[in-house]
């Protein structure tokens, strides 16, 4: 009775902040839907890029940052604010003399940010970077395209991905394929996935499903749940027994209060973290999943932290606040095309961000480690695989590239 009313008890908070939402009845092996698009099956945009146009590297050369400097929300300035530091850090740090940078404010929008890309274009930008969002990457997409201008956005959502497009943010079907993998190193053959009913959650259920196929490990059953809760303890109790039956890993495709609360109810109905593994994405690194009894040992694929506090620190002493969680890739976007000015340079070659310099196998450098720019516009990142203790996150696993292909 104890443990009963003490585990009630701690989610009464949860279910305030939840119980607004509307409830939906979730069954444990019920396969997730399948998605528009998933990172290992992106809708490749349908323009074709034209020429790229000759850019002599010795020359004063511009990079055009889309950055949704006004945009209406005041987190998505503050983000605008710091992406526009880091870039700045970035060109100090790493850009040639010859290499400036101009900001294009997107206003936050789809139409904001295609003026902003005409604009940048018309002005003789030589590559884009950015803007942040998917929505307002399709937008530029075809327009830089008629350009022949490449863009390095600073998205994650694959779909945009393709023709002059790449994505720069950390996919989740990268992250799956980094923990799964190194799962299955440590013997885990058989992957449950809970998520939540939203896009994201489907997301990451259906790429699981495309890494266990990568890697070797079987992935099901699928326990979807109402990201509240009553929809998570509902769905929670109805699919542990078949995850006790079929798996001895089960992966939970959320964060913050809803991921403690699938985990401990998970816990609660006897999928025992002592027996199943418990798994994630990088949505895992909040200091608060340090107190859920049930996340203690679980494993997720993420930025090493040693490395990334690099930048962090670096950020912090120049600006004098910590860094967004999306500074990161606009310092990386910068030290990538700064790096291939400088070999175009060396090399005589006048066209320093076509797609042969953006996709160079050798990878390119990033504040957590290092990235590769793929020919369908994806990325691969260098991962760690990191494990959840009392006291913070520990590097079981260094970085490196994620199993299967």
């Amino acid at each position: 009775m104890r443990r009963e009313t003490n585990f009630v008890t701690r989610f009464l908070r949860f279910g305030a902040a939840m119980g607004g939402m509307a409830i939906l009845a979730a069954c444990a092996n019920t396969p997730p839907p399948a998605p528009a698009t998933t990172s290992s099956q992106s809708q490749q945009p349908t323009e074709t890029t034209q020429p790229q146009p000759t850019v002599d590297p010795n020359a004063p050369v511009v990079l055009a940052l889309l950055a949704p400097t006004t945009a209406s929300g005041k987190r998505t300035r503050a983000a605008a604010q710091d992406l526009t530091a880091a870039a700045q850090m970035a060109r100090r740090d790493h850009g040639p003399a010859n290499m400036a940078m101009k900001v294009y404010d997107t206003k936050g929008t789809p139409e904001g940010a295609a003026e902003a890309a005409a604009q940048a274009v018309a002005e003789g930008a030589a590559v884009i970077l950015g803007p942040l969002r998917s929505s307002s990457t399709a937008a530029i997409g075809p327009i830089a395209a008629a350009a022949g201008v490449n863009v390095l956005s600073l998205s994650n959502d694959a779909s945009v991905a393709g023709g002059n497009v790449w994505v720069l943010g950390q996919l989740p079907g990268e992250e799956l394929r980094r923990v799964m993998s190194y799962a299955a190193s440590q013997g885990v053959g058989a992957v449950a996935v809970a998520y939540p009913t939203n896009r994201y959650g489907e997301l990451i259920a259906n790429e699981a499903s495309n890494a266990g196929s990568s890697i070797g490990v079987s992935v099901g059953p699928y326990v979807p749940y109402e990201r509240s809760f009553q929809g998570i303890e509902r769905a929670t109790k109805d699919g542990a027994p078949a995850i006790r039956g079929q798996a001895d890993g089960v992966l939970i495709a959320d964060a913050g209060d809803a991921l403690r609360s699938a985990a401990a109810f998970l816990s609660y109905y006897d999928v025992s973290p002592r027996n199943v593994k418990y798994l994630g994405t990088s949505r895992w690194a909040d200091l608060k999943n340090t107190k859920e009894n049930a996340l203690i040992g679980g494993w997720f694929a993420g930025a090493d932290p040693d490395l990334k506090s690099g930048f962090d620190n670096r950020f912090q002493a120049a600006m004098g606040r910590a860094p967004s969680p999306l500074a990161g890739l606009a310092y990386e976007a910068v030290q990538a095309t700064a790096d291939m000015l400088r070999a175009a340079s060396q090399a005589g070659d006048n066209t320093p961000f076509d797609v042969d310099a953006i996709t160079d196998p050798r990878g390119h450098t990033g504040v957590a480690g290092a990235f590769r720019l793929l020919t369908d516009g994806r990325n691969q990142r260098s991962l760690a695989v990191l494990e959840v203790t009392e006291t913070g996150f520990f590097v079981v696993d260094a970085g490196q590239f994620g199993g299967g292909s």
